[in-house]
Protein backbone atom coordinates (compact mmCIF):
# COMPACT_ATOMS: atom_id res chain seq x y z
CA UNK A 1 0.00 0.00 0.00
CA UNK A 2 3.37 2.38 0.23
CA UNK A 3 2.57 3.16 -3.68
CA UNK A 4 -0.61 4.12 -3.58
CA UNK A 5 0.01 6.20 -0.46
CA UNK A 6 2.91 7.86 -2.53
CA UNK A 7 0.75 8.77 -5.31
CA UNK A 8 -2.52 10.11 -2.65
CA UNK A 9 0.31 12.65 -1.35
CA UNK A 10 1.44 13.58 -5.15
CA UNK A 11 -2.22 14.00 -5.55
CA UNK A 12 -2.44 16.32 -2.38
CA UNK A 13 0.32 18.38 -3.56
CA UNK A 14 -0.96 19.23 -6.72
CA UNK A 15 -4.33 20.13 -5.83
CA UNK A 16 -2.88 22.78 -3.01
CA UNK A 17 -0.67 23.66 -5.82
CA UNK A 18 -4.08 23.65 -8.12
CA UNK A 19 -5.96 25.27 -4.98
CA UNK A 20 -3.08 28.68 -4.51
CA UNK A 21 -2.63 29.08 -7.96
CA UNK A 22 -6.52 29.49 -8.37
CA UNK A 23 -6.99 26.40 -10.92
CA UNK A 24 -9.39 24.77 -8.63
CA UNK A 25 -12.63 26.01 -10.02
CA UNK A 26 -15.40 24.80 -8.17
CA UNK A 27 -17.87 26.47 -10.92
CA UNK A 28 -16.90 24.00 -14.05
CA UNK A 29 -17.03 21.00 -15.26
CA UNK A 30 -15.19 17.87 -15.74
CA UNK A 31 -14.72 15.85 -18.91
CA UNK A 32 -14.93 12.38 -19.02
CA UNK A 33 -11.71 10.85 -20.08
CA UNK A 34 -9.67 8.15 -19.97
CA UNK A 35 -6.44 6.62 -19.16
CA UNK A 36 -4.38 7.86 -16.78
CA UNK A 37 -0.86 9.17 -16.24
CA UNK A 38 1.96 8.02 -13.62
CA UNK A 39 4.57 5.69 -14.05
CA UNK A 40 5.78 3.06 -11.70
CA UNK A 41 9.32 2.33 -10.63
CA UNK A 42 11.84 0.66 -13.57
CA UNK A 43 10.90 3.43 -15.80
CA UNK A 44 13.22 4.26 -18.47
CA UNK A 45 13.81 6.50 -21.00
CA UNK A 46 13.94 4.48 -24.42
CA UNK A 47 16.88 4.52 -26.35
CA UNK A 48 16.64 7.37 -29.18
CA UNK A 49 17.04 6.14 -32.77
CA UNK A 50 16.98 8.70 -35.93
CA UNK A 51 13.65 10.15 -34.23
CA UNK A 52 13.87 13.39 -31.78
CA UNK A 53 10.61 11.98 -30.74
CA UNK A 54 11.79 9.00 -29.91
CA UNK A 55 13.62 11.40 -26.63
CA UNK A 56 10.15 11.58 -25.10
CA UNK A 57 9.26 7.20 -25.30
CA UNK A 58 9.46 5.99 -21.81
CA UNK A 59 9.39 1.94 -20.90
CA UNK A 60 8.06 0.90 -17.52
CA UNK A 61 9.33 -2.50 -17.17
CA UNK A 62 7.44 -3.66 -14.09
CA UNK A 63 4.20 -2.76 -15.85
CA UNK A 64 5.28 -4.04 -19.10
CA UNK A 65 4.07 -1.03 -20.74
CA UNK A 66 5.24 1.91 -22.77
CA UNK A 67 4.44 5.70 -23.68
CA UNK A 68 5.18 8.91 -25.23
CA UNK A 69 5.67 12.09 -23.53
CA UNK A 70 4.09 15.30 -25.52
CA UNK A 71 6.67 18.00 -26.12
CA UNK A 72 7.10 20.14 -23.92
CA UNK A 73 5.69 17.85 -20.85
CA UNK A 74 8.17 16.55 -17.78
CA UNK A 75 8.12 13.51 -16.75
CA UNK A 76 9.52 12.78 -13.53
CA UNK A 77 10.24 9.43 -11.73
CA UNK A 78 10.51 8.74 -8.17
CA UNK A 79 11.14 5.63 -7.43
CA UNK A 80 8.15 2.98 -8.75
CA UNK A 81 6.04 5.89 -9.85
CA UNK A 82 6.26 8.40 -12.57
CA UNK A 83 4.24 11.45 -12.92
CA UNK A 84 3.97 13.02 -15.81
CA UNK A 85 2.88 16.89 -16.65
CA UNK A 86 1.57 18.60 -18.92
CA UNK A 87 4.03 21.96 -19.71
CA UNK A 88 2.26 24.35 -17.73
CA UNK A 89 1.61 22.09 -14.48
CA UNK A 90 -1.77 21.69 -14.22
CA UNK A 91 -3.22 18.55 -15.48
CA UNK A 92 -0.41 15.46 -13.39
CA UNK A 93 -0.84 11.93 -14.67
CA UNK A 94 1.04 9.61 -12.21
CA UNK A 95 1.57 5.45 -12.93
CA UNK A 96 2.77 2.85 -11.21
CA UNK A 97 1.92 -0.47 -10.81
CA UNK A 98 -0.10 -1.30 -7.51
CA UNK A 99 0.69 -3.88 -4.58
CA UNK A 100 -2.61 -6.08 -5.82
CA UNK A 101 -1.10 -8.90 -8.79
CA UNK A 102 -4.15 -9.37 -10.84
CA UNK A 103 -6.25 -6.99 -12.75
CA UNK A 104 -9.52 -7.40 -10.82
CA UNK A 105 -8.29 -7.20 -7.17
CA UNK A 106 -6.76 -3.56 -8.84
CA UNK A 107 -9.83 -2.38 -10.10
CA UNK A 108 -12.07 -3.82 -6.75
CA UNK A 109 -9.37 -1.75 -4.48
CA UNK A 110 -9.57 1.67 -6.24
CA UNK A 111 -12.11 3.53 -4.58
CA UNK A 112 -11.17 2.70 -1.18
CA UNK A 113 -7.07 4.19 -2.25
CA UNK A 114 -8.89 7.45 -3.63
CA UNK A 115 -11.06 8.35 -1.52
CA UNK A 116 -8.45 8.82 1.31
CA UNK A 117 -7.68 11.33 0.00
CA UNK A 118 -10.26 12.79 -2.85
CA UNK A 119 -13.74 13.53 -0.57
CA UNK A 120 -17.17 14.72 -2.18
CA UNK A 121 -15.97 11.83 -4.90
CA UNK A 122 -18.78 11.70 -7.64
CA UNK A 123 -18.23 9.73 -10.95
CA UNK A 124 -19.23 10.69 -14.41
CA UNK A 125 -21.07 8.59 -16.22
CA UNK A 126 -20.67 4.27 -15.87
CA UNK A 127 -17.02 2.85 -15.15
CA UNK A 128 -16.02 1.79 -18.62
CA UNK A 129 -14.48 -2.00 -19.24
CA UNK A 130 -12.87 -2.62 -22.96
CA UNK A 131 -9.79 -2.89 -24.22
CA UNK A 132 -6.59 -0.05 -24.87
CA UNK A 133 -4.25 -1.11 -27.30
CA UNK A 134 -4.97 -4.87 -27.44
CA UNK A 135 -5.29 -4.82 -23.53
CA UNK A 136 -7.74 -5.52 -20.90
CA UNK A 137 -8.88 -1.95 -19.78
CA UNK A 138 -10.83 -0.47 -17.22
CA UNK A 139 -11.89 3.46 -17.00
CA UNK A 140 -13.45 5.50 -14.66
CA UNK A 141 -13.45 9.81 -14.24
CA UNK A 142 -15.51 12.08 -12.18
CA UNK A 143 -14.58 15.18 -9.74
CA UNK A 144 -14.23 15.53 -5.47
CA UNK A 145 -12.11 17.77 -3.19
CA UNK A 146 -8.91 18.03 -1.97
CA UNK A 147 -8.21 19.99 0.97
CA UNK A 148 -11.33 22.44 0.00
CA UNK A 149 -9.82 22.11 -4.09
CA UNK A 150 -11.83 20.76 -6.32
CA UNK A 151 -10.57 18.69 -8.51
CA UNK A 152 -11.41 16.57 -11.81
CA UNK A 153 -9.89 12.82 -11.69
CA UNK A 154 -9.82 10.29 -14.26
CA UNK A 155 -8.33 6.50 -13.51
CA UNK A 156 -7.19 4.07 -15.71
CA UNK A 157 -5.99 0.26 -14.96
CA UNK A 158 -4.57 -1.76 -17.69
CA UNK A 159 -3.90 -5.46 -17.64
CA UNK A 160 -0.58 -5.68 -19.02
CA UNK A 161 2.81 -7.81 -17.76
CA UNK A 162 1.11 -6.59 -14.19
CA UNK A 163 -1.76 -4.22 -13.62
CA UNK A 164 -0.90 -1.01 -14.30
CA UNK A 165 -2.90 2.31 -12.75
CA UNK A 166 -2.62 5.56 -14.63
CA UNK A 167 -4.21 8.13 -12.50
CA UNK A 168 -5.04 11.83 -14.21
CA UNK A 169 -5.86 14.59 -11.82
CA UNK A 170 -6.22 18.41 -12.56
CA UNK A 171 -8.60 21.57 -12.20
CA UNK A 172 -11.54 21.11 -13.99
CA UNK A 173 -10.99 23.74 -16.68
CA UNK A 174 -7.34 22.08 -16.92
CA UNK A 175 -7.80 18.93 -18.45
CA UNK A 176 -10.11 20.70 -21.21
CA UNK A 177 -6.74 23.06 -21.91
CA UNK A 178 -4.76 20.16 -22.04
CA UNK A 179 -6.88 17.08 -23.89
CA UNK A 180 -5.39 17.48 -27.23
CA UNK A 181 -1.85 16.54 -25.57
CA UNK A 182 -3.56 14.26 -22.84
CA UNK A 183 -5.19 11.66 -25.72
CA UNK A 184 -2.09 11.54 -27.29
CA UNK A 185 -0.13 10.15 -24.17
CA UNK A 186 -3.00 8.11 -23.49
CA UNK A 187 -3.54 6.86 -27.02
CA UNK A 188 0.46 6.06 -26.67
CA UNK A 189 0.54 3.21 -23.99
CA UNK A 190 1.37 0.29 -25.44
CA UNK A 191 2.08 -3.28 -24.25
CA UNK A 192 5.87 -3.93 -24.60
CA UNK A 193 5.64 -7.42 -26.46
Amino acid sequence: MKKQNLILALMLGAALALACSGGGDKNTSSTNTTDKKEQPANTDKAKSSDSAQDANVFTHKEGGITFEVPSGWKATPDGDNMTVSSADGGLQVVFWVPDENSFDDAVKDLDKELSKTIKNTKTIGKPTTDTHNGMPHYGESGTGDVNGATIAWSVDVLAAKKPVIILSFAAPNLYQKNSADYEKLINSVKKIS
